[in-house]
């Protein structure tokens, strides 16, 4: 499909090319830059002149921008939609094999189409003619009749109320500028200031309330347990545990403890697997995370999650950090946008030692996509890799993340 509509009757942005086949759906923008176009540590540069007086160019905003219609694309359709830059300019057959640049896949145009059938199969011939018709009717083409487009685009305003909203205000402020409409009361802007400063003081009044009522309701049970712990410290050390496996449930009247402890403790007791399953890690040993960070590490005990070090159970040297959790909160935006756009989330941030680390959030059911397979994700899994650390790449980096989530979700 070619020449379509991100946003049929809102917007005039065009996609350039679409594609959908047993490998899957896949967005191709086409791009016909000048000079030469190299790959260099995870980001997508551009040449131009002579070797005299050569300039380079980052396109960095152009690979985040096509990443970013791909994703929107998904979460209309409700499918995985891979983004790809196809390089169609004079130089284009030096551009070297089909990279994946910060998420987005970078392939020269005469080699797209052999690389798109190489692409691991993801889907069947009846699912791809479903997902055929899913993306004709919700990406129509530019020549679509302009009644057709503004029918769309009324839906879609319905279906977003945000939109409708920010359409009004337009509509308004173009109502209030013609020459024969009457003045609409408008809100100052020292008016507006000072009644949502109010409102905000009144929520956070509301807040501090609660969680003082909240705080004087909990405190007794607080101080009791306060009790329990210091009397288990005075007690005799137990057998040391290994992290992962859950302690063994002590014989029945071996404890000293008051009538109102006994329930606490086996409460903690019973839920203590449940946040630290023996299978959190799901069989991933040392050698495997070694093989694919490209050095030796070792286990390093976590309360949550698995990590692993330069140094066997020193915190200070975790390159990595796996945790997988069976199910996720509203809040946890990145899981919230791999279960709607049905991908891989990545993302960049910092360590406590303000050290940069790369991320991967990946939703239960989502795929995994490799050069040579494609992994459904079993279990909500979160990924940590220290890009300092390691003395890798952002793109490396990622590359490591998804090796260890595909890893962890593979069937056994």
């Amino acid at each position: 499909m070619h020449d379509r509509l991100l946003s049929p009757g809102l917007s005039p942005v065009n996609l350039d090319h679409v594609v959908v086949g047993p490998g899957g759906a896949f967005f191709i923008d086409a791009k016909n830059w000048r000079g030469a176009i190299t790959a260099w540590e995870g980001g997508l540069y551009q040449h131009t002149g002579s070797c005299e007086s050569r300039h380079t160019e980052s396109r960095h905003r152009e690979v985040a921008k096509v990443h970013g219609m791909a994703a929107f694309m998904a979460a209309e359709a409700g499918m995985p939609v891979t983004p790809v830059i196809c390089l169609a300019g004079q130089n284009e057959s030096g551009f070297a094999e089909p990279q994946l640049i910060r998420g987005v896949w970078v392939v020269a145009v005469s080699r797209v189409a052999a690389w798109l059938r190489t692409q691991p199969v993801t889907l069947e011939r009846e699912q791809v003619e479903r997902a055929a018709v899913t993306l004709l009717t919700s990406f129509p083409s530019t020549t679509t009749d302009v009644h057709l487009l503004a029918a769309m685009g009324a839906a879609s305003r319905a279906a977003h109320p945000r939109r409708r909203g920010r359409r009004r205000a337009r509509a308004a402020t173009a109502a209030r500028s013609a020459p024969d409409a009457r003045p609409t009361p408008v809100l100052r802007p020292r008016r507006r200031r000072r009644v949502l400063g109010r409102a905000l003081q009144l929520l956070l009044a509301l807040a501090f309330l609660g969680s003082g009522f909240a705080l004087m309701k909990a405190l007794p049970g607080l101080l009791l347990d306060g009790v329990a712990a210091a009397t288990s410290a005075t007690a005799p050390a137990a057998t040391p545990r290994v992290s992962g496996t859950p302690s063994a449930p002590s014989p029945e009247g071996s404890s000293s403890s008051s009538p109102r402890q006994a329930p606490s403790t086996s409460a903690k007791a019973s839920a203590e697997p449940a946040a630290q399953p023996v299978s959190r890690c799901f069989g991933l040993t040392a050698e495997q995370v070694g093989d694919i960070v490209g050095q030796r590490v070792h286990p390093v005990a976590e309360r949550f999650g698995c990590s692993w070090g330069t140094r066997l159970d020193d915190p200070k040297t975790v390159v990595l950090t796996l945790q997988t959790q069976a199910d996720y909160r509203a809040t946890d935006f990145q899981f919230v946008s791999s279960a709607r756009q049905q991908r891989v989330v990545y993302g960049a941030a910092y360590d406590n030692d303000d050290d940069p680390v790369t991320a991967l959030w990946v939703a239960t059911g989502q795929p995994i996509v490799g050069k040579e397979k494609v992994v459904a994700a079993r279990t909500n899994t979160h990924v940590v890799v220290s890009t300092k650390d390691l003395r890798t790449t952002d793109e490396r980096a990622r590359w490591m993340a998804r090796a260890i989530a595909m890893a962890v979700n593979a069937t056994p």
